[in-house]
């Protein structure tokens, strides 16, 4: 058997001038991108965590392309020959110990996924399946645009499931600002400091500092102990439903999946299918609606699949462990 691969530690740095200065150090420019890419699940996670906070159940709306806009803003003013250094520092960076490159790993996976059992994602899947020879430079540049914007559709999903089921479990750390929002999440990771990896502690003490020197005789620093202390954990009353509603809502989105297709396929899967909110298509979009945010925007109507596979299902089935090949 092979040994794992060792995860590779990062800096947690302060500045963006302080990761470049570790570049020039170290003659890698990969850090920066490094940080780019901290920055761009950082911008994934605050709006999405936005939505649950400030934002009742019932008036949420989720992934509705904001992995894509922040990756836009973070990686917009990237040229197409700089594209392939990005995709190799992804991939690098998912093999990093810190919370964001965990969600890199889990967004490339899933990505994969899709690409082997579903429509093609990647750049080569998606040439390779173009008919007429040899691509173009154009089409070339589009199917890798296209590969990015999947990844960050695939990271949306992977941060509205964390964020729906943190909101229930630890319902303090969604409080009405981002600033107490930040302080209550300081005093949930101060309760659990010892289990943090090196790069979360790095993290955590830098950030500690500086918040204590903000907030240094104010009110609102009582709110890091308060969370520290908290034992009043929730739980979601649907967790099976919630997590792969979420977790296929890009399959539906791609391949136009009715509210009868993606009940069957959690009826197929779950296990008390006739329980709510399964027993019917209304009352399951209703749900996905209310409960989780996930609404339609395409105008025209779908049609369901009669056999129950919509395009897409071996997919969400191999996402997980349920395909028989």
């Amino acid at each position: 058997m092979s040994k794992r691969e060792p995860k590779e530690q990062l800096p947690a740095f302060k500045t963006g001038e302080e990761c470049i200065a570790f570049c020039h150090e170290k003659g890698d420019n990969f850090y920066l991108t490094a940080f780019m890419l901290e920055a761009w699940i950082g911008m994934v996670i605050a709006k999405t965590v936005e939505q649950y906070a400030e934002n009742k159940s019932g008036s949420r709306h989720l992934q509705t392309g904001t992995g894509w806009e922040a990756w836009q803003f973070t990686f917009g003013h990237a040229k197409p020959a700089e594209w392939s250094h990005i995709l190799e520092s992804l991939a690098r960076f998912a093999n990093c110990e810190t919370g964001e490159a965990e969600l890199a790993s889990q967004m490339l996976t899933l990505t994969g996924t899709e690409d082997k059992h579903g429509a093609p994602v990647s750049m080569s899947a998606t040439l390779a399946k173009a008919k007429g020879g040899p691509a173009s430079i154009k089409e070339a540049i589009a199917a890798m645009r296209y590969m990015f914007q999947r990844m960050a559709e695939w990271l949306e999903a992977i941060v509205h499931w964390e964020t729906h089921w943190m909101a229930a479990v630890a319902p303090i750390t969604f409080q009405a600002t981002e600033e107490r929002r930040e302080l209550a999440n300081l005093g949930i990771m101060q309760a659990g400091y010892a289990g943090l990896n090196a790069h979360g502690k790095d993290w955590w003490r830098f950030r500690h500092e500086e918040l204590a020197s903000s907030f240094h005789g104010k009110s609102d620093w009582r709110l890091v102990g308060k969370a520290q202390s908290f034992e009043k954990w929730g739980a979601l009353r649907n967790a099976g439903v919630d997590e792969l509603t979420i977790f296929w809502w890009p399959l539906l989105t791609r391949y136009r999946w009715t509210d009868r297709d993606m009940r069957g396929l959690l009826r197929r899967v779950l296990p008390h299918p006739d329980a709510y909110p399964l027993r019917d298509d209304k009352e399951f979009a209703d749900y996905r609606k209310k409960a989780l945010g996930l609404i339609k925007g395409n105008v025209e109507r779908d049609k369901s699949a009669p056999d129950g596979k919509p395009t897409g299902w071996r997919a969400a089935l191999a996402m997980i462990d349920k395909l028989s090949e």
